[in-house]
């Protein structure tokens, strides 16, 4: 018996700025599993952009004051994506929006406001039977994008973004 390669893929299907019942933006991104095993943990980072292609630094952590404006943001969540499953979920990662949240400390000169784009880009994902994989392309993508401006066109079609996962 051969051991052959199979290339699967996990699929960014899209990552919209969209805004909660009281106005205030979020970013919610949907993540299909093209894999044969469950995917239960995942690790990426988050870029936002104005609606001109200018990278913005934001307070990504706005309940923590101590925390500073940063181009990107590093987050991990436990998930449960079934194989050959699209994640269904509602809501995504709430932006600080200073004229909607009067009952938070302000911070910064509302720089979430003028989020009109997110890249998302995988760095890591655990699968149920606890095989790691570590994207391969994750350093060059944040040196492409991280605290770059980006044309206009490659952010309206960076979605659907495809990780190709090889597993022997």
């Amino acid at each position: 018996m051969t051991n052959k390669k199979s290339a699967m893929t996990i699929i960014h299907e899209s990552a919209d700025i969209l805004h909660y019942e009281d106005g205030a933006p979020y970013i919610h991104d949907i993540l299909t599993n093209n894999t044969d095993s469950s995917i239960v943990e995942t690790q990426y980072c988050m870029l936002a952009y104005s609606e001109n292609g200018s990278p913005l630094k934001l307070y990504w952590n706005f309940l923590d004051s101590s925390t500073e404006s940063r181009f990107e943001n590093i987050v991990r969540t436990k998930a449960n994506i079934l194989p050959n499953q699209t994640e269904e979920y509602r809501g995504g990662w709430s932006l600080y929006d200073g004229e909607i949240m009067e009952d938070f400390p302000k911070v910064g000169n509302g720089e979430a406001n003028q989020v009109a784009y997110s890249l998302l880009c995988l760095e890591q994902v655990v699968f149920e039977d606890g095989t790691v994989w570590n994207n391969p392309n994750y350093e060059n993508w944040f040196k492409t994008y991280a605290g770059k401006g980006i044309d206009i066109d490659k952010l309206e079609n960076y979605y659907p973004y495809e990780y190709k996962i090889v597993s022997h």
